[in-house]
């Protein structure tokens, strides 16, 4: 049976204090936004906002601009992927959560028919092992993921 949808990965980290510097430096990827903890605080376009940030955040797109199924990669093994290339990172993944922050892996789908995931048991333990959560949007109208 073929499947009609539009998904968008992503990895997300949340930190109380880490230089989000460090997390690129070791994942070895550039993310699409980022911001350390104590920074002033801005909008997406850049205008200051009152306060300063009160974590570091750090989010990478996986999949820029989006991926159509049945044409594409189907979200489950862009997710594999994904975690084999976390995989040699686990002990450093660990240690930003056992100092307070968090790892999220996001996925963001949309159609107009019925769809559905199907996570594999290995999948999901290696969700499981690197200690990071899975977050899955279900959006019903067409998202603009850029890049």
């Amino acid at each position: 049976m073929s499947q009609r949808y539009a998904y968008s990965v992503g990895l997300r980290v949340h930190h109380p204090s880490i230089d989000p510097r460090a997390i690129s430096r070791k994942l070895k990827m550039r993310p699409r936004i980022s911001w350390r903890v104590g920074e002033p605080r801005v909008s997406p376009a850049g205008t200051p906002m009152p306060g300063i940030r009160n974590d570091t955040y750090w989010s990478k797109t996986i999949t820029p601009g989006g991926v159509k199924v049945p044409t594409e990669q189907i979200a489950e093994a862009k997710l594999t992927t994904l975690m084999r290339r976390l995989r040699p990172h686990a002990r450093f993944l660990k240690g930003l959560q056992q100092s307070g922050g968090t790892v999220a892996i996001w996925i963001s789908s949309y159609s107009t028919t019925n769809y559905s995931f199907i996570f594999e048991p290995t999948l999901i333990k290696s969700i499981h092992d690197l200690g990071c959560e899975l977050i899955v949007d279900v959006y019903p109208y067409r998202q603009n993921w850029g890049s």
